[in-house]
Formats: C-alpha cells, structure tokens, sequence
C-alpha cells in the first residue's frame, strides 16, 4: 500500500514577487484550479480511498477539486498537522522585503534551517514533527490516501524518507502538481522510532 502526497496548486501568491504564505488564508488562482484538476485526472485508477489535506485554503480548494475529479465521494479528512510552517512576522510580507530589511535572519533560514525559527513563528523542526505524525496516522489507518500538503511539508517528509538531515531541507525540490509516492510498509513504526528519540 502507498500514500501520496501532493502539494497544493498555484495561488498569486506563488508569482513573483512572491509573497510568504505560511498560515495566510490565500486561495487558488485560474492555474492552481486547473491544476488541481490535473491532479486529480492522473491519479484516476490509483486506488485511493482517503484524502486528508490541510487546513489552509489552498490545499483544501486542492483537495476539493481532486476529489470531484475522483468521483465525488471519497472521505476527505482536514488534518492541521499537514500545514505549511507557521511563519509568523514574515506571512504576507514579499520574499524580496524580507532579504533586503532582515538579511542575517534569512541567511541563517537558508544556511542553518536545522534549527531555524521563524520570528514569531515555528522551527522546520516542529514542523517536521507534526507532518511526519500525520503520515504515521495515515500509515496506521491501512487504506490508500492522498494527503494534500504544502512545498515546505512535502520537503520535511522527503528528508526523512530519504534519510536525510533538515540541513538538506533547501537542496529538495517540490513541483506543484508532483506526486510523491510513499509505500507504507513499516512506516508508522520508523517515524514512531524517529518521533520518540526527538521528544
């Protein structure tokens, strides 16, 4: 059995000059419906039988679609833990602002993400924590799910898949659109192993 993850599709916000979302409430624009659509056409025959998405718009506006896209009446769960990191002071703000006026701060959320915090928000540590909890609970659930998740989400699961430190959580790469494919066998029990040695 597999799980799959998806990360949300497009919103303005994405477009440059890009804006940091985290928790901000922004919803699809015209590409990111159509590509939810696009989504949900190619998993068509994946078997899926569940789909839990974040809390925030964009990725309940995603799952929405895929899952009409679906059939219609696949059980669609909402689980806050698969959310974007809370980015505190620098949601709503532009990327390049953030550079230019807080240059230290964004150098060491580029260099040292490790044990980065956001100003007034979470670590890619606790994030990490939460999202890999979330696909422990899906493990256990025992049915193929789709989870609909953010980039940043998405890159803290694939550390911990691939074995791999959050001082690489830059060098991954997420498509909008992309599906990553994860088999189940035996990972509740090594994210519970990982989960219980952080604690």
């Amino acid at each position: 059995m597999s799980l799959f993850l998806i990360r949300h599709g497009q919103t303005d916000w994405n477009l440059e000059p890009a804006r940091c979302q985290g928790w901000a409430e922004v919803g699809l624009n015209d590409t990111g419906r159509a590509q939810a659509r696009d989504q949900g056409r190619a998993l068509a025959g994946r078997g899926i039988e569940l789909i839990v998405t974040s809390h925030l718009l964009r990725a309940r506006e995603s799952a929405r679609i895929i899952r009409a896209e679906l059939g219609g009446d696949l059980p669609l769960v909402v689980d806050p833990r698969l959310a974007e990191t809370h980015r505190g002071e620098w949601e709503t703000r532009l990327f390049a602002e953030i550079m230019l006026e807080e240059p230290e701060t964004w150098q060491h959320y580029r260099e040292h993400p490790e044990d980065f915090r956001f100003p007034g928000g979470e670590s890619l540590m606790d994030q990490q924590r939460r999202v890999l909890a979330a696909l422990r609970d899906a493990a256990r659930d025992g049915r193929p799910a789709l989870l609909v998740t953010h980039g940043g989400s998405t890159r803290l699961a694939r550390c911990f898949l691939d074995g791999r430190g959050l001082e690489t959580f830059h060098e991954t790469r997420t498509a909008r659109g992309g599906v990553d494919e994860v088999p189940t066998d035996g990972l509740a029990e090594r994210i519970a192993r990982r989960l219980s040695a952080s604690s």
